[in-house]
């Protein structure tokens, strides 16, 4: 029972901590808030003499010509006043005119400060993503990410700006309706007053089961996300596999959880109003029983009035309540990835890497994706500026894992990788990374112009030097043919073009960066037989001058490598020139026969 009662503490005063996080983001916007106040105090002040425009109605409906407060006994300042009838439509109007015009500035100012708050959220929560390191994204999913971004952003907006407003407003109306409530029904009012307390046990009860569900439900939705943009991003394949009844059926079983869990909060979100309006109406109910007898009619009708007007904020906080659960499962989804340290970030004090590159050193590399699992073993190598270093090997062989460590993606488990013997660990990573250019396996390409694209890596390049690396890519011809020339936009993933037009492109986009470290990820990859001979002229015209990283499968483009090392099981097994690995023989001889059918 101790136990149960710790765990509901620590569970709530999280919650709290996540809805305080969720606040800090209002400070910039004080003064709209504060405005909005101020204006929710003017409608829950006019909304209170709602109740006093029925009473003089009925009064002037009673006595004719005139309205006259004389039967008001707990307000005796007011006795014996009179004021002709014809005032009352005057009276309708303003007191609805102030109270839609102080509702208009109150709920006008709260949602301004939402959508600020919601386009804060989503700009820090992007950046962080984009600012978390490779580990990150290989433990988790792009929709996921997606969810997060979109939808339990969206989520908190509720939180934000209906939340405030109400929490603002409607206890003010409680507030300044209970004196109303006491002018009109007298000694009455205590048996409606008495239920409020009550009310409150069904909010807190059903809001932790609401806060449960929701977090379930933005979980699935999740995986909704990341299911559609798995399969439509391998659409071919599910296509070329006939695979798409299997996926449909696949996508509907989520689906139909998150329905689940959707129906699930709408009952326990639906239950709320309509439980606290039998739980009002009770009390209601006996207060109007005893003044039925007692009141005359402009009381008694004014009374019921402002029993109504009591009660419905009361129904507006339950809402309230439901709203915060939800946000609050929103809430912890984002602050997991705003809590997130990227594990590949510049030490206290690094500096920035200037001045020529002269050597590269892997010292006693030691590397694992998972504990237990040791991806590089041991590696020793020291590549002098200008070298081509070509890595081969068997897939699996730790070939782009080395790529990988010297662009800081990882960092080794034991070891040290150094330029110019300085720990790259002790330079930034903006730094590091713009010493270093890549064309890799995978070409990536961006919903943005061909020109774009190439010039991703330097956007501050002339169209002169963008299309200069274009020629070298042997990529102006292609370009030129497009509809818009260098302006056409590539479309998503840049699957408007075939696989050795994005691989030119990618290559142009790397020659144009001019980096003096170069990493070939099986740059020609993608490429026909004549567009490989055009990339490799392009790629040993590059090369010059660099200190370049080929990494290949096929052989016959590493053999005028300066060294080409031979990995196996995270290991370099051998190492030296085509000529002198092919007299060695062993595993490069071995894959040397068996790609050219010796």
């Amino acid at each position: 029972m101790l136990l149960r009662g710790v765990n509901e503490y620590v569970t709530v005063s999280a919650s709290m901590g996540i809805y305080r996080r969720l606040l800090q983001y209002i400070k910039p916007h004080k003064g709209r808030l504060i405005l909005a106040a101020l204006a929710a105090q003017g409608y829950a002040l006019s909304t209170s003499l709602v109740s006093a425009t029925l009473y003089v109605i009925i009064n002037g409906l009673q006595n004719k010509s005139e309205v006259r407060l004389t039967n008001l006994p707990h307000i005796r300042f007011l006795q014996d006043i009179a004021f002709p009838s014809a005032w009352i439509p005057y009276i309708i109007v303003t007191v609805f005119l102030l109270r839609s015009f102080f509702e208009y500035i109150s709920q006008y100012q709260m949602a301004s400060v939402g959508i600020r708050v919601i386009r804060r959220v989503r700009d820090d929560l992007f950046r962080h993503l984009t600012y978390l390191s490779s580990d990150f994204y290989s433990k988790g999913r792009t929709g996921d990410f997606l969810s997060r971004i979109l939808n339990d952003v969206g989520q908190i907006q509720g939180a934000i700006t209906d939340v405030l407003t109400d929490l603002i407003k409607q206890p003010f109306i409680i507030l300044y309706n209970i004196p109303m409530v006491f002018i009109w029904g007298g000694p009455y009012a205590i048996f409606a007053i008495i239920i409020f307390p009550v009310v409150a046990v069904p909010i807190v009860f059903l809001g932790r089961q609401l806060r449960k569900t929701t977090k379930r439900m933005q979980e699935r939705a999740a995986d909704i996300t990341a299911f559609i943009g798995e399969t439509l991003a391998g659409i071919h394949i599910v296509k070329a596999f006939n695979r798409e009844e299997e996926e449909i059926r696949t996508f509907e079983k989520i689906n139909r959880s998150v329905f689940d869990f959707f129906k699930s909060t709408i009952k326990l979100t639906m239950i709320q109003r309509p439980l606290i309006e039998v739980m009002g109406a009770i009390g209601a109910a006996i207060a109007v029983a005893f003044a039925l007898k007692t009141l005359p009619p402009d009381r008694f009708g004014a009374f019921v009035i402002s029993l109504f007007v009591f009660y419905e904020p009361l129904k507006k906080l339950s809402k309230v309540n439901s709203t915060i659960q939800q946000s609050l499962a929103a809430g912890g989804r984002i602050f997991e990835i705003l809590d997130s340290e990227p594990s590949i970030k510049d030490a206290p004090d690094a500096e920035v890497f200037k001045g020529p590159i002269e050597t590269i050193r892997y010292r006693n590399v030691h590397f694992y994706y998972e504990a237990g699992k040791e991806v590089l073993r041991g590696i020793d190598l020291n590549v002098k500026h200008g070298e081509v270093v070509a890595l081969v090997g068997p897939s699996g062989a730790g070939k782009s894992t080395m790529a990988n460590l010297l662009l800081r993606f990882y960092d080794p488990a034991a070891g040290s990788l150094e330029i110019n013997d300085c720990d790259i660990r002790k330079m930034t990573l903006k730094s590091l990374r713009e010493k270093i250019g890549i064309v890799a396996q995978d070409t990536i390409l961006f919903n943005m112009t061909v020109a774009e694209n190439i010039a991703f890596g330097a956007p501050n390049a002339s169209r002169e030097d963008i299309e200069k690396a274009a020629h070298a890519a042997y990529a102006h011809g292609f370009i030129e043919a497009l509809p818009q020339g260098y302006e056409t936009p590539l479309g998503e993933r840049g699957l408007k073009l075939s696989g050795g037009q994005r691989q030119r492109i990618s290559i142009a986009r790397a020659i144009l960066k001019n980096a003096p470290i170069l990493i070939l990820d099986e740059a020609t990859s993608h490429l026909d037989a004549d567009s490989e001979r055009m990339i490799q002229d392009a790629l040993e015209n590059l090369m010059v001058g660099r200190t370049v990283f080929v990494i290949a499968h096929r052989l016959a483009t590493v053999q005028r490598a300066t060294r080409i090392l031979v990995l196996d099981d995270g290991k370099i097994i051998q190492q030296g020139t085509n000529e002198s690995l092919l007299e060695q023989g062993g595993t490069y001889k071995r894959l040397y026969d068996l790609q050219f059918n010796v």
